[in-house]
């Protein structure tokens, strides 16, 4: 059950119609019964058997989460923790990652010339969004740890807080300080509020559907010619820039949409993208792409780690380190270990350089690392997308080589027009953050949902599958 399906609207309109008619302040319990069982079956229509891991690890965490708290011992809590930890990690480990160590270790023996016959590749059906609702749930049971969050009243409560569908299967990422309390706080309906779920519902199906999905089928068709031989530079860096905006769009169309109809079912869930591509440095592109992955790594991998602490190569060691380990958290493939290594490559060097923070250096300098930063990002996304390491490497080859050859482009080109959304948003966005041009009013508004609409209806792709649902 996708959000770009007939069951989910038909779901979400049961959802919503309990808002109007179940209790008059909507904290009591029917409403919130309402929301946990929807979404259950929104979880457990894509895999059911998987809904049990779910609830195996929801009734870990809520158990770990009160064993903690009533522990007078740091040692107990430091046991609990580390039970809620395995239980997450060890899933998570499980079904991500098996293969992949598998996998792995028989091609080092073939490159061996040893026998691998004996090394099984299992058939294991990753579990949709498992990587979101584990660091969720890992977060509030360490929040509670370092005492920074007493645990919740009870296990429905809670498990109605990792799998609130609106967010269950790519994030946002949220925290329990930043839903928990929604639960118990009285949700009136009101017109603005409604109109801007609304909108931004529109705006996430007119993204996916229009924009990713179109973008899509012309990367999907013609990239394999940008790791082609001898290919004239001019194609790679097209195709890297077109995924670039293919998975934005379809990265933040799935978030707009999720906030939205969380504000239609009268919650507000935590941004998740600012316009990442007119980011300055790598370091501001990290505050403005899927920011509360950042964030959740910032606050529990790269500050435990060290941090920037440290003297000597020990910062860089820690940036590296920490976004290695992003990158396998988005997949379980040397492709996303060498996105990840990239990035932390290109935050290091930063550093070093003193470019991590670019406000008062000259308009020459902030200009050029700008294009330094955009370009490093396109380069990175081609191992995003690449089907092996290999192809990202031939990629990159041909973007190093002959820059001309427009002639190849002439298939492509039309999807620039897809892209065209993408690129008008973070301009306005540029302009609107400079004080250049202000925000869009309430009809301006209507006219962009009522274009919107149509492209909707009458543009949209046919591809429908959300690139991080793989995650």
């Amino acid at each position: 059950m996708s959000f770009i399906s007939f069951s989910f609207l038909f779901l979400f309109a049961l959802t919503l119609a309990g808002r109007f008619f179940l209790g008059p302040t909507k904290v009591e319990k029917p409403y919130l019964t309402l929301l946990l069982i929807a979404s259950l079956v929104f979880y457990g229509s894509f895999i059911p058997q998987y809904l049990l891991l779910l609830l195996f690890t929801t009734a870990v965490d809520y158990w770990a989460g009160w064993r903690m708290f009533k522990s007078p011992s740091l040692g107990r809590k430091k046991f609990y923790l580390c039970l809620s930890l395995a239980a997450n990690l060890g899933l998570l480990g499980f079904f991500k990652y098996t293969n992949f160590a598998l996998d792995t270790v028989r091609q080092l023996l073939r490159a061996l010339r040893l026998d691998a016959a004996g090394i099984p590749h299992l058939d294991l059906a990753l579990p949709i969004g498992i990587s979101f609702f584990t660091f969720q749930s890992m977060s509030y049971t360490i929040d509670i740890y370092r005492g920074q969050l007493k645990p919740v009243p009870s296990y429905p409560r809670f498990l109605l807080f990792v799998s609130f569908f609106t967010h269950l299967i790519s994030g946002p990422i949220v925290r329990a300080k930043e839903l928990l309390y929604q639960f118990d706080r009285k949700r009136r309906l009101r017109t603005g509020v409604c109109l801007q779920g609304l909108y931004l519902m529109v705006l996430g199906f007119f993204l996916k559907m229009v924009v990713a999905d179109n973008l899509a089928a012309y990367v999907n068709r013609y990239w394999t010619r940008g790791g082609a031989a001898e290919m004239p530079a001019v194609v790679p860096w097209t195709l890297a820039f077109l995924f670039s905006c293919q998975i934005f769009a379809d990265f933040f169309g799935y978030t707009n949409i999720a906030l939205g109809a969380a504000y239609l079912l009268g919650f507000k869930l935590p941004a998740n993208f600012q316009s990442p591509y007119i980011a300055g440095s790598f370091r501001e592109f990290w505050t403005r792409w899927h920011i509360t992955l950042s964030r959740w790594i910032r606050d529990y991998l790269y500050i435990p780690l060290g941090g920037n602490r440290g003297r000597g190569l020990k910062p860089y060691a820690t940036l590296l380190v920490t976004m290695l380990l992003a990158g396998l958290w988005h997949g379980a493939a040397f492709t996303f270990l060498i996105w990840g290594g990239l990035h932390g490559l290109a935050l290091a060097v930063e550093r070093a350089l003193g470019l991590n923070r670019t406000q008062d250096k000259p308009l020459a300098v902030r200009a050029g690392w700008f294009v330094a930063v955009q370009l490093v990002v396109l380069a990175a996304w081609v191992f995003f997308r690449a089907q092996d390491a290999a192809q990202g490497f031939r990629f990159l080859a041909n973007m190093a080589g002959n820059p001309f050859g427009f002639r190849y482009l002439a298939p492509i080109a039309p999807a620039f027009l897809f892209a065209s959304p993408v690129l008008l948003m973070h301009g306005r966005a540029f302009l609107s953050e400079r004080g250049w041009l202000k925000a869009p009013g309430k009809g301006e508004k209507a006219l962009i949902c009522a274009a919107m609409l149509y492209c909707i209806l009458t543009f949209y792709g046919k591809n429908n599958a959300f690139i991080y649902f793989q995650f």
